[in-house]
């Protein structure tokens, strides 16, 4: 019974939070802090695999929604995709993906300790991309990333090339 009710909890908030824009209410209720949340007391004990599943969602979910957000047509006036554009949204999408695999490096030992500590996060990583911000800048958010992601790319590189045997696991020229 848990494990429906959990289902279909998911597939209802799935279906309102994918919903074509004209199905979705006019004035969305604001969001709430997940600190801010108040706190629900279960009716029985959580259960660790129910609770795995109904969190793995949430990635199945986000991996769908990109794959749409990437093939929804752009609206009329949306920015131009200039190369400064383009550098600037590879550069904030970098910083994303940098989570996860500090996450993911850390989590298999290949990096440990307070090297697992990341710094705190710039506020351009949380800008939406443009196109209007000067290359010099660009480079510059380019050098910080470089230096951020270092020790966990190059943990999981090197894991890369001793499990495949490929040398150039993680070339990209």
């Amino acid at each position: 019974m848990r494990v429906r009710l959990s289902v279909g909890a998911g597939l209802a908030l799935c279906l309102s939070a994918c919903a074509p824009p004209e199905k979705k209410a006019e004035a969305p209720a604001p969001v709430v802090a997940p600190e801010a949340a108040a706190p629900t007391t279960p009716t029985e004990p959580l259960d660790p695999f129910v609770v795995m599943i109904g969190a793995e969602r949430w990635t199945v979910i986000l991996d769908k929604a990109l794959e749409g957000a990437r093939e929804a047509p752009d609206p009329p006036g949306a920015a131009e995709r200039t190369d400064m554009y383009r550098a600037d949204s590879a550069l904030k999408r970098g910083a994303a993906m940098l989570i996860e695999l500090r996450n993911d490096v850390c989590g298999k030992g290949l990096v440990t300790g307070s090297a697992c500590t990341l710094p705190e996060w710039p506020a351009w990583t949380r800008e939406l991309p443009t196109g209007d911000t000067p290359i010099a800048e660009i480079e510059k958010r380019s050098d910080w990333l470089s230096l951020t992601m270092s020790p966990f790319t190059d943990a999981a590189c090197e894991s890369g090339r001793k499990t495949s045997g490929d040398e150039l696991f993680c070339s990209v020229e």
